[in-house]
């Protein structure tokens, strides 16, 4: 059977309600296996570890826990204008500032008492570094908008990730495209799901996703990245593995 994998992006004490409604959402509709991307430090704002209650939330879900960043926030760029507003953390920045941020996301995220496995840089964007970066610090695959990498063994899993935007015109136009590129995706063996906490204030965006995961679990069977990748590394079983370099798309 084809498989479905959800990610719930930018989990956060700053988005406490949104992540609750989240919640209800993926309960609603019969996910109960999900991904949780997480930023330890939210727009350098609000830290992960100043907030009990919300990790023992985190904690009481069972859920695959994986790092989105350090803090969300980047530098606003030309070449990112389709696909983020100054949120690219990792687009632009040299070696030494992405070993930081990496270092730190994972820091605070063995302080909260989560051990991480993958990671997703923020608006998908990456960097030339990014990648030895990660495999220095034993991250085991990361995540950009059309493909999963094993940074263990340099393939790739072909998973289109669908979401909205929240950027003004950019948002009603994904309104309005979002479920005709679920069916145009219909056919790849793994498609992502990519909730945004910031869907949660668009009653519209929430709407969409009810009936979009309805419709996904009559022939999809949920998945995460542990899955995906299993003991041994990724499934062989899917036929889109097929060998990467170590550019980053």
């Amino acid at each position: 059977m084809r498989l479905a994998l959800v990610e719930v992006h930018d989990v956060s004490p700053y988005y406490k309600s949104e992540f609750l409604d989240a919640l209800e959402l993926l309960e609603e509709v019969g996910c109960h296996r999900f991904s949780l991307l997480v930023v330890p430090y939210f727009w350098e704002k609000v830290s992960l570890g100043g907030d009990e209650e919300f990790l023992r939330l985190l904690r009481s879900t069972g859920a695959e826990i994986l790092l989105h960043g350090y803090t969300h926030k980047g530098k606003r760029r030309f070449q990112d204008i389709l696909w983020t507003d100054g949120e690219g953390e990792f687009g632009g920045i040299d070696l030494h500032e992405t070993y930081q941020k990496v270092y730190a996301g994972l820091e605070l995220m063995e302080y909260c008492g989560f051990k991480v496995d993958f990671f997703v840089p923020p608006a998908w964007i990456g960097n030339p570094y990014l990648e030895d970066v990660l495999y220095s610090l034993n991250i085991r695959g990361v995540a950009y908008r059309w493909h999963i990498k094993d940074l263990k063994g340099g393939k790739v899993i072909k998973s289109p990730a669908l979401t909205f935007s929240s950027r003004h015109f950019l948002s009603w136009l994904s309104l309005k495209f979002l479920p005709e590129l679920e069916k145009f995706y219909s056919g790849q063996e793994v498609i992502r799901l990519a909730i945004h906490m910031a869907d949660f204030r668009d009653q519209r965006k929430v709407n969409l996703w009810k009936q979009i995961m309805t419709e996904i679990k009559s022939s999809r069977r949920w998945t995460n990245y542990g899955e995906l990748f299993g003991e041994g590394g990724p499934s062989s079983s899917f036929q889109s593995l097929k060998p990467a370099g170590w550019m980053v798309q």
